[in-house]
């Protein structure tokens, strides 16, 4: 739970509840938000890549949403945590210290993952004494909100429009309209009660038989597991739990892909256009993942997730930037007219990022290969073959201008990082076939791989400032060149890394250990923000440069700018210290893991 608690009335600002003032539930096909005012306002059903029947946080006005608080939240403070070690989240409201109302939130999982419950379970539970709440469930379709057909029974009402269908069962009597349902309703003292929330149904049963509580057993008992059967040692093991927790909940079940982060158009600047669709699969951020869980002895994991991608690659025998998690959704960018969060526009869906060239991707996804390989995963032949097949299509092309991890929408350029991972790809094929015995052109694997390095050092490195660049010929540093030490590239102690380091330290490092991406213009008119990966990319650093305790002081500063649940988004603003962007964010958490592995390594501790 939050240490102390947040007063209800600072928990939104002009309508919307904060960035950082929400959990995630979520359930392996998707993820709600959930405000501390006790408000939904993000939900994609029946999957991530679906239109969202909850997303008053891109349109206070006009967004659908699921809000249950007390009636009367004068003198409320509020507190939220999870039950340990799973997602399910509880709200509870305070009033002069004494509880008033617990929410319990929570999507379905289960074992038996291939099962899905597009259903969204709420308990609300009263204490000593009854407590009035105000309940209003109005979702929107298709980014509209209004004008729905309201079906009332005894055991609760379907809300339509067309074919699109949601469905609340309870127990109490509320009001309807065309938004949909509302009322306040008495919780007697001492007593709980779900409300259960359905999507895609014509009818709604009792809500006694949706077996709330099961559900909420099966999914603890879900969690928990993930979390038990591997080991949790050492310093800051708490930060590690919470981003596996997180990261395991992004993925969707039935391909084993990862939306990068469960929500869209979250600002990366309030009041910019930075504010783009991650309700999609990068194969860098998927890789980057299992890289990160094979680290953490996540090996099963790891390994299917690995396995999924490769039978994602091959159907259409080339390597994208994006999926749509399902693998036959439309990734077409398109703006809809909503407001954005706190007057961010536009609000996308889709994402033209789709059609760039990243060729760092390539190195990313043979690089997750490696750290699985070496770590005692399974790598069969067949996934040597196709490791062997990216390598023939990387050799084709990494002398090409590419759009980088930055997805710059100017002109492609040679990224350095791009091609620093194309390096990676080669030199972590020829560690890891080796390794393994299996047969490869390593001579010629090598051949490329020396040609990358060469033109990378002739090209992408500045004499002058004793650094390497964003792109061939340019000044600017680039923050993404953090990682550098990480790939082995050259020696921790070579002067031309810690030049890099030392100017992205000087440049682009903010207070606090926070840092910019980069310097230069990218076509936008709004300011970039710090990029959270980066720092924890920096512990990493610290700690090959034998700066433990240093490492540890910036880690320590940097889980400060968590929220109260320890989840991270995709920035953080600059001015404010406020949490920005799509959240939660996979790479910042991923970025976590990696950090915390490397430290406990440091200190003995794993």
């Amino acid at each position: 739970m939050t240490r102390r608690g947040v007063p209800f009335h600072n928990i939104s600002v002009n309508g919307y509840t904060k960035i950082a003032n929400h959990g995630m539930i979520g359930s392996n096909r998707t993820a709600a938000l959930v405000g501390m005012d006790g408000k939904i306002d993000w939900a994609c059903f029946p999957s991530f890549k679906d239109n969202p029947v909850f997303d008053s946080i891109l349109d206070s006005q006009k967004g659908g949403y699921f809000s249950i608080k007390p009636a009367e939240n004068d003198d409320i403070t509020v507190r939220q945590g999870y039950f340990k070690n799973t997602n399910i989240l509880v709200t509870e409201f305070f009033r002069k210290k004494a509880k008033v109302l617990e929410i319990t939130d929570l999507i379905p999982a289960s074992e038996y993952t291939m099962v899905n419950f597009p259903e969204i379970h709420r308990r609300v539970a009263s204490f000593d004494d009854d407590t009035v709440i105000r309940v209003e469930l109005f979702p929107s379709f298709d980014f509209r909100s209004g004008n729905l057909t309201v079906v009332k029974s005894e055991d609760g009402y379907v809300l339509s429009r067309g074919d699109r269908k949601v469905a609340l069962s309870t127990s109490y009597d509320l009001n309807t309209s065309e938004r949909g349902v509302f009322g306040n309703v008495t919780i007697t003292k001492r007593t709980s009660s779900w409300f259960v929330f359905l999507h895609g149904v014509s009818t709604v049963n009792r809500v006694s038989d949706y077996r709330s509580d099961e559900r909420l057993s099966e999914t603890a008992k879900y969690w928990n597991e993930l979390v038990s059967a591997r080991k949790f040692r050492g310093i800051y093991s708490g930060a590690a739990v919470r981003s596996a927790l997180t990261l395991k909940a992004l993925f969707y079940e039935p391909t084993g892909l990862m939306v990068a982060a469960p929500t869209s158009s979250l600002p990366e600047c309030v009041g910019g256009e930075r504010n783009w669709d991650y309700r999609y699969a990068w194969i860098r951020d998927t890789a980057y993942v299992v890289e990160a869980l094979s680290m953490i002895e996540y090996k099963r994991e790891a390994i299917k997730f690995l396995y999924d991608i490769m039978q994602v690659v091959q159907r259409e025998r080339r390597l994208r930037t994006i999926y749509p998690i399902d693998l036959d959704g439309s990734l077409d960018e398109f703006e809809v007219d909503y407001d954005g969060y706190m007057g961010s526009k536009p609000v996308r869906m889709g994402n033209r990022a789709a059609k760039q060239l990243q060729i760092d991707e390539y190195g990313s996804l043979v690089n997750a290969v490696y750290f699985v390989g070496m770590n005692g995963g399974l790598i069969t032949s067949f996934l040597w073959h196709f490791v062997m097949q990216i390598l023939d299509d990387l050799t084709r092309i990494w002398d090409t201008p590419d759009s980088t991890l930055w997805e710059f929408r100017t002109e492609p350029r040679h990224y350095v990082y791009s091609k620093a991972m194309a390096w990676t790809a080669f030199t972590r094929a020829i560690t890891l076939g080796k390794f393994l015995g299996y047969s490869a052109p390593y001579e010629r694997w090598q051949q490329t791989a020396d040609t990358i390095k060469a033109q990378i050092i002739e090209k992408g490195y500045d004499r002058e400032s004793n650094s390497f660049v964003q792109y061939y010929g340019a000044k600017d540093t680039d923050g993404a060149l953090l990682r550098l030490p990480h790939l082995g590239f050259l020696p921790p102690d070579d002067p031309r890394i810690r030049g890099t380091v030392e100017r992205i330290e000087r440049e682009l490092m903010t207070g606090n250990y926070l840092f910019r991406r980069y310097l230069n213009d990218d076509g936008f008119r709004c300011q970039d923000n710090a990029f959270t990966l980066l720092s924890f990319w920096y512990v990493e650093d610290l700690v090959l440069f034998g700066k433990k305790e240093k490492a540890r002081e910036v880690f320590s500063s940097l889980l400060r700018h968590g929220n109260h649940l320890s989840l991270f988004s995709e920035e953080i603003d600059l001015k404010s210290g406020d949490l920005i962007g799509n959240f939660p964010q996979a790479m910042t958490h991923l970025g976590i893991i990696r950090a915390w592995k490397s430290l406990n390594r440091a200190y003995g501790k794993s």
